[in-house]
């Protein structure tokens, strides 16, 4: 890390930590948390440019080699711990541990395609990309969103009723991996179909753990909501969202809350989930889209009172966000898999899933009689 870098990732701490005494202070200086705030935009612009610049001076080394270089060969000499050249190197980048490998960019987008294959949460949610371990997202609450003000007069000033209000939210990456155990014959062979079992094997674990800690992180500081039946749902989308977020709104449930649903119908028999038209496999209700997760991701509730379906509806985009790093580390061993003609290969994403604004949706349970 350059010492410029290190300068203003040092300056952003400073500035986070001063930017949350201001917002805990009951008169809080709008002008000041302003001023703060646009400090750390700034600073974070720099970082972005000094790692984009780091990029392109690293995509300008490679590619005077892109000819003689194999990304997926790399990948699969590090894994089989064969002697890598200088670019070889070069191009996997060496891991924190010094142990470890990034991913290279043809392999990681092979990981990511693989992805469309199963159910992600994470498009549900904000989304929000960092190159750091650890650091504040600010944002303003839909409640305190107030009306532009009339400058038409150039002695106008802003009134105070109009400062905008920041919530913090602090995140913290952590590291989520899996290991698992290659035959030597397959690895010694680049097409014979293991980097498709790897990306399908990854991201199977991978999805289902992203899905946990936002289906977990969705339910924080939220008392659930008892609905009996469609029409409480109904009343309730009506009167505890915003009708400002309604063009964000989406309803998510398990299996069981979805065949309830999809088994009642209206006073005229007409079924209350209808058919997206633009989508034939999508179904609605009230006009918003209605996503089903397994009983295995969403689990129904079930005491004395009786066996409930969990249920998310609102503007979920902006009641959580997934900080993403957006890199995979991998690294390999030998020595547990010696006797079996094996080598292990571990896999690590990094990412974090933290609760923005939790009024603007509601995390109900749905009664299933």
């Amino acid at each position: 890390m350059t010492r410029e870098k290190r300068e203003l990732l040092n300056k952003l701490q400073e500035l986070e930590a001063e930017a949350k005494e201001l917002l805990k202070a009951d008169d809080a200086n709008t002008e000041k948390i302003e001023s703060v705030t646009k400090e750390i935009r700034d600073v974070k612009a720099k970082l972005e440019a000094l790692d984009e610049l780091e990029r392109e001076v690293d995509l300008g080394r490679m590619r005077q080699y892109e000819d003689k270089v194999d990304g997926v060969k790399a990948f699969f000499k590090a894994l089989r711990r064969e002697p890598l050249t200088d670019v070889e190197a070069a191009l996997l980048t060496t891991g924190t541990d010094g142990e470890s490998y990034l991913i290279p960019e043809d392999v990681k987008t092979k990981i990511n395609e693989l992805r469309r294959q199963y159910k992600s949460a994470r498009p549900l949610i904000g989304s929000y990309p960092t190159t750091t371990l650890t650091g504040t997202l600010v944002f303003e609450d839909i409640s305190t969103v107030t009306e532009l003000t009339n400058f038409t007069d150039d002695n106008t000033e802003l009134p105070a009723s109009n400062n905008p209000k920041f919530t913090t939210v602090n995140y913290t990456v952590k590291a989520y991996g899996a290991i698992l155990p290659v035959s030597r014959a397959l690895l010694q062979n680049e097409t014979g179909g293991l980097l498709d079992y790897l990306g399908r094997w990854f991201n199977k674990k991978a999805i289902r753990t992203e899905n946990k800690k936002i289906f977990e992180t969705l339910k924080l500081n939220k008392t659930p909501k008892e609905l009996t039946g469609f029409k409480a749902l109904k009343k309730s989308l009506t009167v505890d969202i915003d009708p400002a977020l309604e063009s964000e709104i989406v309803i998510v449930t398990n299996q069981d809350g979805f065949a309830y649903l999809d088994d009642e119908t209206d006073t005229t028999g007409r079924p209350i989930l209808q058919p997206d038209p633009t989508k034939p496999t999508q179904k609605l209700f009230m006009g918003y889209p209605v996503v089903i997760f397994s009983n295995a991701e969403l689990p129904n509730v079930v005491d004395a009172n009786g066996t409930r379906a969990p249920i998310f509806y609102g503007a979920l985009n902006e009641g959580a966000i997934f900080v993403n790093r957006d890199v995979y580390e991998f690294s390999s061993s030998e020595h547990a898999g010696f006797t079996k003609n094996q080598i292990f290969l571990r896999i690590i994403e990094y990412f974090d899933v933290v609760q923005a604004d939790k009024d603007a949706y509601v995390y109900g349970e749905l009664k299933l009689s």
